[in-house]
C-alpha cells in the first residue's frame, strides 16, 4: 500500500516522513497565501531537495488559472502536481491543456467526495491524470480537502471499481481507522494530513506518521 502525507512545511518534516516510508511527499506550494499550510517556491524547493530519490515530490496548488499552476511546475518542479482547487474552476478540458503543457509531470486531481455523482465526476477527468485523489467534500473549505473529516466510503470504493488509474484515499483518515478504510474501499495509497499533525499545529507528528505508515500496511 502506497502513502501520502501532507503538509510538509520544513526540510525536517519532510526527511522524517520519507524515513517512516511514506512514498508521496506532498508540500502545499503558492505565492498567494491561500491555505495555512502553503510555503513559498524557495521554501518547497529545499523541502524537495531534502528527500532521497526514491521519494515522489508532490506539489500541491489550489489555482484554477492554468499560467499559476504551470508557474507552480515550473518554479519548483515536482514529480507530481496536485490539483486540489474547486472543481467548478478547473473543469476537465482545462486539465486536458494542462496535461499537454506538462508532459513531463504527473497530474494528481482531487475529487470531491459527496453523493454517488462524484463517480461521474472521477470518469470525466480520468483521462487526463495520472492519479485521483478522492477527498471529503464540505463547504466552507478552500479547495478540496484538508478538513479532517471521512466521507462515504462505499462511493470511494465505486470510484475505485470504476476507474482505471491509480485512486488514492483521503479524507480524515488516522492510524485508527486507515485500515478499515482500505478493507472498505482497495484505494492503490492512502493519504493523511490533519491526523499526522502535532495538534495546534502544521508540523508532522513523527510517531503519528510511523503509526499511520504501519497501519496502512499491515504492519
Amino acid at each position: 500500500m502506497k502513502v501520502q502525507i501532507y503538509a510538509h512545511k520544513t526540510p525536517e518534516d519532510a526527511a522524517m516522513s520519507a524515513a517512516a516510508g511514506v512514498n508521496f511527499i506532498g508540500v502545499s506550494t503558492g505565492q498567494r497565501g491561500r491555505l495555512s499550510a502553503e510555503v513559498d517556491f524557495a521554501t518547497c524547493r529545499a523541502i524537495f531537495a531534502a528527500l532521497p530519490p526514491e521519494a515522489m515530490k508532490v506539489a500541491l496548488t489550489v489555482g484554477w488559472e492554468l499560467a499559476e499552476i504551470i508557474e507552480t511546475v515550473q518554479a519548483v518542479q515536482p514529480d507530481v502536481i496536485h490539483l486540489s482547487g474547486d472543481i467548478a474552476d478547473l473543469p476537465a478540458p482545462r486539465v486536458a491543456e494542462l496535461r499537454q503543457a506538462i508532459p513531463l509531470t504527473k497530474i494528481m486531481q482531487a475529487i470531491p467526495v459527496g453523493g454517488i455523482e462524484s463517480v461521474a465526476l472521477a470518469l470525466d477527468y480520468a483521462p487526463y491524470a495520472d492519479y485521483i485523489i478522492l477527498d471529503t467534500d464540505l463547504s466552507g473549505y478552500t479547495g478540496v480537502g484538508a478538513t479532517g473529516a471521512t466521507h462515504d466510503w462505499s462511493i470511494s470504493a465505486e470510484i475505485v471499481r470504476r476507474v482505471n488509474i491509480p485512486i488514492i484515499l483521503a479524507g480524515g483518515l488516522k492510524p485508527e481507522n486507515v485500515a478499515d478504510a482500505i478493507r472498505a474501499v482497495r484505494p492503490w495509497a492512502v493519504d493523511s494530513y490533519t491526523h499526522t499533525n502535532i495538534p495546534g499545529t502544521k508540523r508532522k507528528d513523527p510517531v503519528k506518521v510511523k503509526a499511520f505508515v504501519e497501519a496502512a500496511r499491515g504492519g
